[in-house]
């Protein structure tokens, strides 16, 4: 029996202070030890000399694979440089067997993708994990759903891996539309439910920034089995969900969802 901890953060690009930040949330993740990491808005500027996965992966020692995406001009510590802000992946784990997809965009939010690797497990088999990013849009409820459905096409479309889980910040809660045309279409399930997550469940740090708002955001699912059943999960919950003793900073302005994959 193998047991995989897996986390999804969205590590908030390079806003707020950003080195202090990436080192607090590599010091909380340490103490969490996870096996595999899927995260979103992964900030990369050569210019910057930064590189948010990069210095994860060399913090927690983990191998990682990068997807770039939505190159723009952001502000960061005090001047303008390129960057781009991407998916990503790390893993105590071999990774390999990359590919992407494009999910349907509008011009005022695109260059949105998930992106799925092969990580390959010390117990003979492997897992596929995606992660991805829907638009964060607070009008676009339609596209959402729209690239929910084409999340859920790709992802159905690899059938070669016992394993499949999904991650990512869907800018959708459990009960909306959006993930409801996800698992039902890809057959799906809640990972935070079925490894027992209790309330509140939210992933939006100070109440959704003091509007009184605990929703969830960022979710962990899972595809069925070849059998037909569902993989057994354990341990669900959010974490990363505590500030810096020194700073009061949070790693992020999202918290992370934790799952625990349990395989036979």
């Amino acid at each position: 029996m193998e047991n995989v901890k897996i986390i999804t953060i969205n590590t908030w690009k390079c806003d707020g202070d950003y080195r202090l930040r990436m080192r607090i949330l590599a010091r909380q993740l340490k103490e969490l030890k996870p096996h595999i990491i899927a995260c979103q808005e992964c900030f990369y500027s050569e210019e910057a000399k930064a590189d948010t996965l990069k210095f994860l992966a060399a913090e927690l020692d983990m191998n990682y694979c990068f997807l770039p995406g939505r190159s723009k001009k952001r502000l960061f510590e005090g001047h303008l440089v390129n960057s781009t802000s991407g998916l990503g992946v790390l893993s105590l784990y071999p990774l390999s067997k990359f590919k992407q997809i494009d999910l349907p965009v509008v011009p005022e939010d695109n260059d949105r993708k998930a992106f799925t690797v092969s990580v390959s497990l010390p117990v003979a088999t492997n897992i596929l994990l995606t992660t991805t990013h829907l638009t964060h849009l607070g009008h676009a409820h339609g596209l959402r759903e729209r690239q929910a459905e084409a999340l859920a096409a790709f992802v159905s479309t690899d059938a070669s891996h016992p394993y499949h889980i999904i991650c990512g910040d869907f800018n959708a809660t459990p009960d909306s539309d959006e993930v409801k045309a996800f698992l039902a279409k890809s057959r799906a399930i809640d990972c935070y439910t079925a490894g027992n997550g209790t309330e509140p469940h939210y992933s939006l740090t100070d109440a959704y920034y003091k509007a009184n708002k605990q929703i969830c955001i960022d979710q962990i699912f899972s595809l069925p089995l070849p059998n037909g059943g569902y993989p057994t999960f354990i341990n669900s919950a959010v974490t990363l969900n505590v500030p810096d003793d020194e700073s009061g900073l949070y790693a992020s302005d999202h918290f992370g969802i934790t799952t625990t994959l349990v395989i036979d």
